[in-house]
């Protein structure tokens, strides 16, 4: 095994787990991740450490969970030092660990973690990012503007399509208008700078997160009559927690089968779009004689209800939203066409890919490496996993209160999905009776004892690392 490989991690925003041909979809195509898949290594049961972009961004990078790694809600200048909105300096991500140990690392696309401007944590050879928020030098737009083509992504651009609360979406007119293009454009730019270093590099892909713009002809291959509707699009969401029908995407019933069909099918030509560029990469890689020693691993920061339990976007914990999709391919060195039933938390990128780097964090974490496991072609232990978020009104609403910043903890172990709600009703799906987590099965007395346990699971997780804004699950 090589001691010093390349790495290229490319994460996408709000990538549904089940939107790939490698995932089993047979509508979204994906030539270039199926055979990122063929290759390497997959992970069908990834999950994100919180189903909001800041957070799950941050357990990623850090192998910690949010309570320890304190980026709770989002970033946006306006948060700028406020508690839970970014992420502290003297937490070690793996662009830190990459850096001391002479590797030359870049990142292109949203930071999303505090000061996006700013050079930091590691990733100080190439900093390309584009601003989340805030009046700061922005590349993607200058770009925009050098280039002479309308910049879409402003807020009042012209021929979007908005149903009601929906995904917004348009369509392209010239390549160049295309962020994940552009994002693409410039990760080229950093592997071509190759010297004798390795390098890392964190392409930031913020599509397919809304506003969703495709290249038109795409979508000839996504009839919208032909795009299935979910089974749960109408969840009237009977004994569910009171605060999901309040959510700020609860699909309005004005949003008629067909305007939510067209919708989707523009979200799944953006994915293939996604594809296109993720095949660029690769045959830059393979061009430069790098595939062979270049780990690329390919996840999204969390997952896209589209249409589950009647929401789009994310912030709940059902599996649209927190299953992502996880690859890591390294020719000759990780077996090819592995497929990984056992669950990758949120947590364990971090530790999997310093450890095949022959590199491990100086700090405790949250996370572990399933690197020897997925090495020597077998399944890692299974251990349970978690996932933790604000409150929707901290996250939409702006509300301050400490108590907000920590209000949802999940766990999963096996079948069984709990969710300890602290401010409502709690949540229990059984996956295999229930794959679709329609029923809520939390007041059953039967399912006492295992909720009990369950607790249990989630105050030994939180207390790993201290359990800080999540004490209160040490209160019962």
């Amino acid at each position: 095994m090589s001691s010093r490989p390349n790495i290229v991690l490319i994460m996408c925003d709000q990538m549904r787990w089940d939107a790939a041909g490698f995932a089993g979809s047979p509508t979204v195509q994906t030539p270039h991740l199926d055979r990122l898949a063929a290759n390497g290594v997959c992970f069908e049961n990834a999950y994100c450490a919180s189903p909001v972009c800041s957070p799950a961004r941050a357990s990623w990078l850090t192998g910690l969970y949010p309570h320890a790694h304190l980026q709770l809600r989002n970033y946006g200048p306006g948060r700028k030092g406020e508690f839970g909105s970014y992420l502290p300096d003297n937490c070690i991500t793996i662009g830190d660990v990459l850096k001391a140990a002479g590797y030359r690392c870049g990142i292109v696309g949203p930071w999303h973690l505090g000061d996006d401007h700013l050079p930091q944590h590691g990733f100080t050879d190439f900093w390309c990012t584009y601003r989340y928020l805030g009046e700061y030098p922005d590349p993607l737009f200058d770009y925009f503007a050098r280039e002479g083509v309308p910049n879409l992504y402003l807020s009042d651009a012209p021929g979007m399509t908005l149903y009601e609360n929906t995904l917004e979406f348009g369509t392209i007119e010239d390549p160049r208008q295309q962020r994940t293009t552009w994002t693409v454009d410039r990760s080229l730019e950093f592997i071509r700078q190759t010297d004798d270093a390795p390098f890392f590099l964190f392409a930031s892909v913020k599509d397919p997160h809304p506003r969703i713009l495709v290249p038109p002809e795409l979508l000839a291959s996504y009839p919208e009559e032909q795009i299935p509707l979910p089974a749960s699009l109408r969840d009237p969401l009977e004994g569910k927690p009171d605060f999901q029908t309040r959510g700020k995407f609860r699909i309005r019933p004005a949003v008629t089968d067909a305007e939510f069909r067209r919708m989707v099918a523009y979200y799944y030509a953006l994915i293939t779009h996604i594809d296109t560029q993720v095949g660029r990469i690769l045959k830059t890689l393979e061009e430069r004689d790098l595939l062979n020693n270049t780990i690329v691993a390919f996840i999204s920061d969390h997952g896209e209800l589209l249409g589950d339990h009647g929401y789009v976007e994310k912030c709940l914990m059902y599996e649209a939203a927190t299953r992502v999709p996880c690859l890591i391919s390294w020719p000759e060195q990780l077996p090819s066409g592995l497929r990984v039933a056992a669950p990758l938390a949120g947590v364990d990128m971090m530790p999997t890919l310093l450890n095949l780097a022959n590199e491990s964090s100086p700090a405790p974490i949250d996370g572990r490496s399933v690197a020897e496991a997925i090495l020597n072609g077998r399944e890692p232990d299974h251990r349970p996993i978690f996932a933790e978020i604000a409150s929707l009104d901290a996250i939409y609403h702006n509300a301050q209160e400490p108590e907000q910043f920590a209000a949802h903890v999940m766990v999963r172990d096996g079948n069984w999905k709990y969710i300890w709600n602290r401010f409502d009703i709690d949540e229990l799906y059984d996956l295999d009776a229930d794959p679709g987590e329609m029923k809520n099965v939390a007041g059953r007395p039967d399912c006492q004892d295992r909720i009990a346990s369950m607790r249990g699971q989630i105050a030994e997780m939180i207390c790993h690392t201290g359990p800080g804004p999540y004490e209160w699950c040490l209160e019962e």
